[in-house]
């Protein structure tokens, strides 16, 4: 059976995510709030098909992308790069309080149909401002974790210098078999 993978986020991760899936035959949805990252990376894919496809984030995108992908197996969710001048509320509105909500609506699509798994992807970088992300992340993925549902696996990928690819492959372990054993981890992926 084909796995459903919705992939949440932007930038140059979005892409990478997208291949290491499709690879392995899974139908890709995507949801970001970058309409040109979004035509780049579906282009960049071969252009929208049945096995991949995606929308704007808006109202009603991501009911249309659950509806539209029937289940949901995995999430991905890895919020777009920020810069570094933008102010904290900001970046944990969009890096932490927007990744849990999203998380929270997979897990109940997820409970709801048997089980599935959560990855979430913290943001690089070495500043206060992106370690507090990381740590507001931890904390969500070990409370999402304990909450006692067998079925469904959920961690955080910490990549504080790993490439997109890296993280791309650590993702799609945390999804495949290997990935069942693991719950509530904080994996800190640096590939140099």
């Amino acid at each position: 059976m084909r796995k459903r993978v919705l992939i949440a986020g932007g930038g140059e991760l979005l892409e990478a995510l997208s291949r290491v899936f499709l690879e392995e035959g899974a139908t890709v949805a995507l949801l970001t709030p970058d309409i040109a990252c979004l035509e780049h990376v579906l282009d960049v894919l071969g252009g929208e098909r049945s096995d991949r496809f995606g929308l704007a984030a808006g109202e009603g995108a991501l009911d249309g992308l659950l509806g539209r992908l029937g289940r949901l197996d995995v999430l991905v969710c890895a919020p777009q790069p920020l810069p570094r001048g933008v102010p904290l509320e900001q970046r944990l509105a969009e890096q932490v309080v927007d990744p849990s909500g999203l998380l929270q609506v997979a897990r109940a699509w997820m409970h709801s149909r048997g089980g599935g798994r959560l990855i979430a992807v913290a943001p690089d970088g070495d500043t206060q401002a992106a370690s507090m992300v990381r740590e507001a992340l931890a904390a969500l993925v070990r409370r999402l974790a304990d909450s006692g549902d067998p079925g469904i696996r959920v961690n955080l990928l910490c990549p504080l210098g790993a490439s997109s690819a890296a993280v791309a492959d650590c993702a799609r372990f945390l999804a495949g078999g290997g990935g069942r054993a693991l719950n509530g981890q904080v994996l800190k992926l640096n590939d140099s």
